[in-house]
């Protein structure tokens, strides 16, 4: 068949405005390869675009998903490495809510034999994020203090596990208790409850001397206080934005104490940029990954068809971990 079913937001709107409607079968340029989608993962950027708020680079495929667990059915002329056959995690462009799926060969990695796609499709963005905003923008070091907020986010967790694997002191924020009880279960010594008080009066009292990094998924609303909380040579990285609006800064704090704040978002990247990021995913975290010395946490599988549930789910920040479409 020439044909596919892609999961679609024709126009912006709520989880509702979800369609499924078929496309052409995309067919893989000469340095891609063509995957057979058996599982998708589901993330924020998924939401914001599907509701308008999310600008699309130019050129990207607009279908949402930016990646997915399959397996290989087809290769460009310029591909090396991956082979027909070989079951991979992916990192798209785009176009990941749909049955098949192109993908830049340097943006695909072969995953351990007893992976199934659901973990293949849980951990390549994640891992990626949290690798680079934790290690190459932050360089966190063995221990060192550092405060990851939404602990029971996708992102949040996955840096959570990175950051213990490093012997780094640890920090984090949640909004529920259930949550809570979830962190302090993986080994989190220090988790704030953000409705039960200002979180940065109680990492003062834990931490009188500040922070050396803040891993930050909220934006304006923190910024006054996170500038406070970081110690000389501290270093914020904004990772997400969950609070909307613009926020003042204290420049001659940031100065004297000399703090670096740095922003990420993945999709941007260019080709090139992205397929090292994926090589230093490759080499750092995927013998820990198929070694089971650390592992994404995943909330929810749910069937394709029930994308529209997966999107309220993660919008209503009910999941603890990554949120899974199986095809």
């Amino acid at each position: 068949m020439n044909t596919m079913w892609i999961c679609h937001s024709p126009q912006p709107g709520g989880p509702e405005a979800l369609r499924f409607l078929t496309a052409p079968r995309p067919q893989p340029g000469p340095a891609q390869v063509l995957i057979r989608v058996g599982a998708v993962g589901v993330n924020r950027l998924d939401a914001m675009q599907r509701a308008g708020n999310y600008p699309l680079p130019p050129g990207v495929n607009p279908v949402l998903g930016v990646e997915v667990g399959g397996e290989v059915i087809a290769t460009g002329p310029e591909v090396h490495g991956i082979t027909v056959g070989m079951r991979v995690a992916a990192l798209l462009e785009g176009g990941g809510y749909a049955e098949f799926a192109c993908a830049d060969h340097r943006h695909v990695v072969p995953v351990p034999p007893d992976w199934d796609d659901i973990r293949a499709a849980a951990v390549i963005e994640t891992f990626c994020t949290a690798h680079e905003t934790l290690f190459e923008l932050s360089r966190l070091a063995p221990g060192e203090r550092v405060l990851i907020h939404a602990g029971g986010s996708a992102v949040g967790s996955t840096a959570i596990r990175m950051a213990q694997a490093v012997g780094a002191e640890i920090a984090t924020t949640t909004g529920r208790e259930d949550k809570a009880a979830r962190l302090r279960a993986m080994g989190v010594p220090h988790v704030l409850n953000y409705r039960e008080g200002d979180f940065a009066t109680a990492l003062r009292e834990i931490w009188p001397e500040g922070v050396d990094v803040i891993e930050d998924f909220v934006g304006p609303a923190y910024l006054a206080r996170h500038i406070d909380l970081l110690r000389w040579r501290g270093r914020l990285a904004f990772v997400g934005l969950l609070s909307q609006g613009t926020a003042e800064l204290d420049i001659a704090r940031v100065l004297t104490r000399m703090i670096q704040l740095r922003g990420f978002t993945l999709r941007p990247h260019s080709v090139a940029e992205k397929a090292a990021v994926v090589a230093r995913f490759r080499q750092r975290w995927l013998p820990e990954l198929a070694a089971g010395r650390i592992a994404p946490e995943i909330h929810a599988v749910l069937p394709f068809r029930d994308a529209a549930e997966a999107h309220r789910i993660l919008e209503t920040a009910d999941n603890f971990g990554k949120i899974i479409l199986r095809m």
